[in-house]
């Protein structure tokens, strides 16, 4: 019998619009590039449009790119950050005496790379936004971008206030409403869209005092990467249900009434909850079987019929056809690419 997963292992794929951007930042030849994509365990297919890329595979492609460019911005400002940059700057906001003068003293940092300030602190009565402000070109029309600087932010100054900034809005530029699912599991929130990205704050939690020592810099410094693209925290509702999917036997094997039920709220109730994120029963549980099914055949553990039947699916043909929807390649492929 199989164990239920919790829902933090479901963690959902990355589109290859992600990786894209990331390789072509680095401006590599086809041949460095497709020996990259190797190393990561990654295939040719990983660029094209449809395909998800496993967590695992992902880290260990961002960090072989911040590596291979010797730069921790990825490439996307003028000129490149140096590696060991980010730690430095650490050391000096944690002597800082609040989340604001941190912020703003952050933005100067990094606009010794790109000219201008990346971003800056606007206050408004009682809420605070940081305020992206790309460059025309690369980080105007990037989706990774944004959702790496906003997602930088915010968990660095969560780590330097100690404990998590609430959220009040994330908003993106309109043109990245594709990319909801991916935003929302991100922030833990679903996101708004508008003309630009930023993030809404409680003002008065940047006034706070900050709590770090420069002892703990190295460590945090180490652990951003992996943190941005891990699940943000939430209480939401979809959270809930993805929980229950995840813990169901098999995996994510409730109908809609089921759910339902044991949310403890009518069907009719759980498809408008649903509809106000923007997202349907369906959708979720599909979603939940894709990812499992991609990150377990990324780590090679279980066979296809195995993996089949763990999701709920009567015979294995069911299930080879509904991942090739998913992905566009039928699971033997996907993971044979890998190997």
């Amino acid at each position: 019998m199989t164990r239920p997963y919790p829902h933090w292992i479901v963690a959902p794929t990355i589109p290859a619009r992600f990786v894209r951007e990331m390789l072509g930042q680095l401006r590599l030849d086809a041949g460095a590039r497709a020996a990259l994509l190797e190393r990561c365990d990654l295939p040719k297919e990983a660029l094209r449009d449809g395909y998800r890329v496993a967590p695992l595979n992902y880290r260990a492609l961002s960090r072989l790119s911040v590596g291979l460019g010797a730069d921790e911005a990825f490439g996307f400002f003028a000129r490149p950050v140096p590696l060991g940059s980010f730690e430095q700057l650490l050391r000096l906001l944690v002597h800082l005496p609040t989340l604001a003068d941190a912020f703003d003293e952050a933005a100067r940092f990094y606009k010794l790379f790109d000219d201008s300030a990346p971003w800056r602190l606007e206050t408004e009565g009682k809420i605070a936004r940081l305020r992206l402000t790309p460059r025309p070109g690369a980080q105007t029309d990037s989706v990774l971008w944004p959702h790496m600087l906003l997602l930088s932010l915010w968990h660095t100054g969560s780590w330097l206030a100690g404990e998590t900034l609430p959220l009040r809005r994330i908003v993106l530029p309109r043109q990245l409403t594709g990319f909801t699912a991916q935003t929302r599991f991100l922030f833990g929130r679903q996101p708004a869209f508008g003309a630009g990205a930023w993030l809404e704050l409680p003002a008065a939690n940047l006034q706070a005092p900050l709590m770090r020592r420069p002892a703990e810099v190295a460590r945090f410094a180490r652990q951003l990467l992996p943190a941005v693209i891990a699940p943000g925290p939430s209480a939401s509702f979809e959270a809930h249900l993805r929980g229950l999917l995840c813990a169901a036997e098999p995996f994510a094997g409730l109908s809609e009434i089921q759910a339902a039920k044991a949310l403890g709220i009518s069907r009719q109730t759980l498809a408008r909850r649903l509809a106000a994120l923007g997202v349907t029963f369906l959708g979720v549980r599909d979603e939940l079987r894709r990812d499992l099914a991609c990150t377990l055949l990324a780590r090679g553990s279980v066979s296809v019929a195995e993996l089949a039947e763990r999701l709920g699916y009567s015979e294995p043909s069911a299930f080879q056809r509904a991942f090739k929807q998913w992905t566009g390649l039928p699971p033997g492929a996907y993971r044979g690419s890998r190997r």
